[in-house]
């Protein structure tokens, strides 16, 4: 994830998580987190939300890149490896958790001195999770339930439920175009869901799908398994391109001001930096 020109890429094998300068694509920082962090949520005011698997907590980093509070996100079970993510609302201050081990989504609120989950939302086996910054509402994949639960803003209770293909891991809100993507791991599709309507389509591609992401023109980017990033053309609703990516690709991020996007690979530890201007 991006914020002040930074790119956040979470290393769970070593604890930390590494910030990538974008105008020379070198690390500038190595900052500790907790045990095992998987999911990374940023924010133009409050800085970074790391999601830690291993111990069940979110780490706080602030602007500076230093780690202001560790708050943990209770629940009766610790949940098991690469089962947590989060998004933040910013103009509400606050984060959701997803614990796919204790099936529930925490909310973390993010203003004044004390950072604290206060509540939190019972969904079974939630995973990927993605706020719409207009409405509110919190969009969350469940894996294991092929649906996504959508959480409204009013009663933070879920409001609808949403079936998709086989598998949902990660998802992404294009506000402006008003249509939510879906990264489906157990079959070859996209599924892109009307926001108003809760319709889902389908867009087929080669292989199972691991992340998401979607740039300012609306033009959607899906990790593959085959070690690929599928570019769907945000008119068409079709795969326009494949560019080869590094070993096994999972998370991936826009950053508007360079136009690239940045992909994870978990199979060689390396990013990809792809100047989006030249596809």
């Amino acid at each position: 994830m991006t914020v002040s020109n930074q790119i956040f890429v979470t290393n769970s094998g070593a604890n930390t998580v590494s910030v990538i300068d974008p105008l020379t694509n070198t690390v500038s920082a190595t900052i500790d987190v907790g045990l095992r962090p998987e999911g990374v949520a940023t924010d133009p005011q409050f800085g970074v939300c790391v999601a830690n698997g291993g111990d069940n907590s979110v780490s706080m980093i602030d602007r500076s890149n230093a780690v202001i509070a560790t708050v943990s996100i209770q629940g009766f079970f610790m949940p098991p490896p690469d089962m947590m993510s989060v998004a933040v609302d910013h103009f509400l201050s606050r984060a959701y958790v997803t614990n796919r081990g204790s099936g529930r989504v925490s909310i973390v609120n993010l203003s004044g001195e004390v950072h604290f989950a206060h509540d939190f939302i019972n969904i079974p086996g939630p995973l990927g999770v993605a706020v719409d910054p207009a409405s509110h509402r919190v969009y969350v994949t469940q894996p294991d339930f092929n649906a996504v639960s959508v959480i409204g803003p009013g009663t933070d209770g879920v409001i609808a439920t949403i079936p998709v293909r086989q598998q949902p891991t990660d998802i992404v809100v294009d506000a402006l175009r008003r249509r939510v993507y879906v990264a489906n791991s157990g079959a070859n599709t996209v599924s892109v869901i009307d926001m108003d309507s809760h319709d889902p389509a389908d867009i087929s591609v080669t292989a199972g799908s691991a992340g998401v992401a979607v740039d300012s023109r609306g033009h959607a980017y899906v990790t593959q398994f085959d070690g690929t990033v599928k570019v769907i053309d945000a008119t068409s609703h079709s795969v326009s391109t494949s560019i080869p990516v590094g070993s096994q690709p999972k998370g991936l991020a826009f950053e508007p001001r360079s136009d690239r996007l940045y992909v994870a690979n978990s199979g060689d530890g390396t990013v990809s930096a792809i100047d989006l201007r030249r596809q």
